[in-house]
Parts: structure tokens; sequence; C-alpha cells
């Protein structure tokens, strides 16, 4: 199945300051996770950001929180999967959206369980590789091999994006790719 703008909510995960530097390819996870939200902000789409125990872990990183903006809401959370925080099940919920796209940290962990939990919810759920990373690179894999093998699809941000626009020529096309695909 394909993504869609209409039945998508965008679920960036924990890319928080204390965590996000000791991730395997930081810099990538980071700015694919701020170019998605851009992109779901501009097409209309929801997007919820994630923050594990942010007492200890700090906030969002900088480019995601002004990429963002200053509307956004942030969900603390200490469950490792999203789906098990009322307050972010709620937010999904609401929004009506039957496709979760996943990025952020760590897919081992926060990613893979998250996934997992909404996927047994009956929510299509999509995880995008270069938008995701843990601390180890094996970790890493091993998680979008186990996600893949769970019938979870595994995508990357331009999938996202081309899947959102759905076809080419349009106003909203040029403004998107050259904003945001490079």
């Amino acid at each position: 199945m394909l993504m869609n703008r209409q039945d998508s909510l965008l679920l960036v995960i924990d890319v928080q300051e204390r965590l996000a530097p000791a991730m395997d390819n930081p810099r990538q996870v980071i700015s694919n996770g701020a170019k998605l939200i851009g992109v779901a902000k501009a097409m209309n789409v929801p997007f919820i950001i994630t923050e594990q125990y942010p007492q200890g872990l700090g906030q969002t990183m900088v480019d995601i929180r002004q990429e963002a903006g200053e509307g956004a809401a942030y969900y603390a959370k200490i469950h490792f999967s999203c789906a098990k925080e009322e307050k972010i099940m709620s937010a999904i919920k609401a929004s009506g959206k039957k496709q979760i796209i996943l990025a952020g940290a760590e897919t081992h962990i926060c990613l893979l369980q998250t996934a997992m939990d909404l996927q047994k919810q009956g929510y299509e759920v999509f995880v995008v590789s270069n938008a995701c990373s843990s601390r180890d690179a094996t970790q890493n894999m091993m998680a979008l091999q186990r996600l893949a093998h769970n019938n979870i699809d595994i995508v990357t941000s331009e999938m996202v994006i081309f899947e959102w626009l759905e076809k080419a020529g349009t106003d909203e096309f040029k403004q998107i790719v050259s904003q945001y695909v490079k």
C-alpha cells in the first residue's frame, strides 16, 4: 500500500539533545526528521513529537524544533512504546488517521515497540529508514529487519514525500521539491 497524506500522521520519536549525538549517523536522522516535519506542515499532514524522559535526555534537537514551529506540541513519555502513553494515543486517535509514519530514535527500542503496538491496534505503520537510528548500527539494522519481517513497511523520506505528493507539475510539487528534496 502507498502512503497518502489524507490518511497519514507523522510521529517523530525522541530525537533529543542527549540521545541524538550518540546515535549512528545523527545528522541524517535530524535533518530527515526536520525535512519530514516541514513537508508535513506544508501539506497539512498532522505530526506529533515525543520526548523520552526529557528531564534526563533533554529536549528535541533544535533543527526539528525550528521546523516544527512555535505551536508544535511535544509529548513527554516514559514508556518506550508511544502506544502505551495515554496522551499520545489520544492525539493519534483524535487525528482520525490510519497510516502512522515513524521517524526518530532509537530504532531497536522506541520505534520498534511503537510500530509493533500500533500495528496490533490496526494502524498501517511505516518506518522511515533514513530518519531513524540507534546508538549502534547493528541494533538499527536488526530492528529494521525485524520490523520488515513483521510486515511493517520500511521506507525512505523521499518515498514519504513523493507518495504524499502523488503527482508532478503542480505549484505544491514545485515548492516542496525545491525546498525539501536535494
